[in-house]
């Protein structure tokens, strides 16, 4: 059953034996999976069925200190959450992602590796990525043609979703008996028992003045790293900071993922044939290298983690004569122009600033026969419906870039809270203080100084890495990875969250998503997070049918 709150009675009670808050990849996962189980759900989005300016005006906000993107250019207020932009790319966490690294303020996961092994294929799953292979020697690529190295690997590979928009998926669930959906349902804050601390009802504003009320005897909060954030810290109805925030960690440790390229990298014939773009596994998902220094190299020189690839030259500038990278650089300079969606933000917006239209315009009038045949491959998919390239990546120019997506320390510093301005429903929007510190700036540097050496040295390729300290003034601006605000902890006095992702001190409401990584990795979040959310929902459905109590663990996986 789909509900639009707006049509329901001010006032009106439901009730249900779990609610899901959000229905992007985690609350989407955990709801299937509740409903797997035979739970009565009940799921709240924010959003209606498609891209609404004014649900989203909801999620404006404050940048305070530092540099962050609009707020509302990095989320989306609508069914299926983040999965309506995600691109698709898969992989897990290292082992070294989740220990303590006395070089890495306030890392290391109170739970180990092994734990969240257990739920990656079911993770997969959920995202149509295929099997849960990660080597690239196990997934059809070609043989490596130079020796093994001490330094680098290449070995670890990324995967692609299709990608797997979960709008139709969280519909279906919704015409089920067990799921009912509310639609523009916006939770303005969690109401508490004054006594035990449970929470006793999510509270919906699906209009401006109009309250209604979701009863549930567990809750599960999916929205988002920054509006789970946001509606933790409103509950604070009797004067408090908000709930899981007694020892002020609600909010701070905000991490994403800085992204950038570097160098001139122009391929030898065996870096060719190593296959460092997309490659089709053996089960037929997209997959692709990684180059990333080993665990000793990063021990032995004290850096952070960072995962590297072969990325296209410059688009922006006409002079490279390449008619692919032209359209590419008109087309996000459009984009960017236009302010069209998340494209028009992030590592995105450098394109507004492109130069030599005219000169671009001519590029691809030169090589309309290549441009016309990539645009037919590029389309074919989407039509047919077969898996999508992952994305634009002509690496058969006259040479390349080195692309990073790194690791960023946890700060405490780096916090959201609640402003003075509020928004059309009232509500209080969010302040963002973020940036990214000199320190993990350098492990930037040094990490891609050390992975261009041995590419060098190993004749995988001519490398030029004299712009490489152009990190340390990158504008990393970029908050599509919403990691470590409601970080999991042994203590309240160390994070928000128990090993459980139970809210510490709040025995009924769990939190699924990337917000609670109490570090960031170099990978994208969303298969870990889609995996913790399986094993979230698993303790969360216990809870609810009284089989667990907090703080002992979760059940089984399959």
């Amino acid at each position: 059953m789909i509900i639009d709150a707006r049509t329901v009675e001010p006032g009106t009670a439901f009730d249900a034996e779990v609610c899901v808050i959000g229905t992007g990849p985690a609350g989407a996962a955990a709801a299937a999976e509740l409903a797997s189980r035979g739970a009565d759900v009940v799921v709240l989005e924010g959003g209606g069925k498609g891209a609404d300016r004014e649900a989203l005006d909801t999620y404006r906000g404050v940048v305070g200190t530092g540099a962050h993107d609009p707020l509302e250019a990095v989320r989306q207020k609508r069914l299926g959450g983040s999965s309506a932009t995600w691109g698709g790319r898969c992989a897990p966490l290292d082992d070294l992602d989740l220990d303590a690294r006395e070089w890495v303020q306030d890392s290391g996961w109170p739970i180990p590796h092994a734990e969240l092994r257990r739920y990656y294929p079911r993770a997969q799953r959920h995202l149509q990525a295929g099997s849960c292979e990660y080597s690239a020697a196990r997934s059809g690529f070609p043989e490596s043609p130079v020796p093994a190295s001490e330094v680098l690997t290449w070995d670890d590979t990324w995967r692609w979703s299709p990608p797997t928009k979960l709008a139709p998926r969280i519909t279906a669930l919704a015409t089920g008996d067990q799921v009912r959906l509310f639609v523009h349902a916006g939770v303005a804050r969690f109401d508490r028992d004054p006594l035990g601390g449970a929470v006793t009802a999510a509270v919906v504003v699906p209009r401006p003045g109009v309250e209604i009320t979701v009863r549930a005897r567990v809750y599960l909060l999916a929205a988002g790293g920054l509006e789970s954030t946001r509606i933790l810290l409103a509950s604070d109805t009797d004067g408090g900071a908000g709930i899981g925030n007694e020892h002020d960690q609600l909010g701070r440790h905000y991490m994403t993922h800085p992204v950038g390229e570097v160098g001139r990298i122009v391929p030898t014939d065996a870096g060719r044939a190593l296959a460092l773009g997309y490659v089709s596994s053996g089960d037929g998902v997209y997959a692709r290298r990684m180059l990333a220094l080993g665990r000793r190299t990063q021990e032995a020189h004290r850096l952070r983690n960072l995962k590297a690839a072969l990325w296209f030259a410059d688009p922006k500038d006409p002079a490279h004569g390449d008619g692919l990278l032209s359209t590419f650089a008109l087309t996000y300079w459009g984009l960017g122009r236009a302010r069209l969606g998340f494209k028009s933000s992030g590592m995105h917006a450098e394109y507004t600033g492109t130069t030599g239209i005219a000169r671009h315009l001519r590029n691809v009038v030169a090589d309309l026969p290549r441009v016309g045949a990539f645009a037919a491959s590029w389309a074919r998919p989407r039509l047919t419906g077969g898996r999508i390239l992952p994305s634009f990546m002509p690496l058969d120019g006259a040479h390349c870039r080195l692309r990073f997506d790194a690791e960023q320390s946890p700060d405490p510093a780096n916090r959201v809270t609640l402003d003075r301005e509020r928004d059309a429903l009232g509500q209080r929007r969010l302040r963002v203080d973020y940036s990214v510190s000199a320190e993990d700036r350098r492990s930037i540097v040094t990490s891609m100084r050390m992975i261009g050496g041995e590419l060098q040295r190993l004749g995988l390729a001519s490398v030029d890495l004299s712009d490489v300290d152009t990190v340390l003034d990158m504008p990393f601006t970029d908050g599509t990875h919403q990691m470590g605000l409601l970080r999991m902890s042994e203590s309240p006095r160390t994070g928000v969250v128990d090993t459980d992702t139970r809210v510490h001190g709040c025995a009924n409401l769990f939190v699924a998503g990337s917000a609670v990584f109490p570090t960031a990795g170099a990978v994208g979040p969303t298969l870990t997070l889609v995996a913790l959310a399986c094993r979230t929902a698993e303790t969360a459905f216990a809870a609810a049918r009284n089989r667990v109590q907090a703080g002992t663990g979760s059940g089984t996986a399959s």
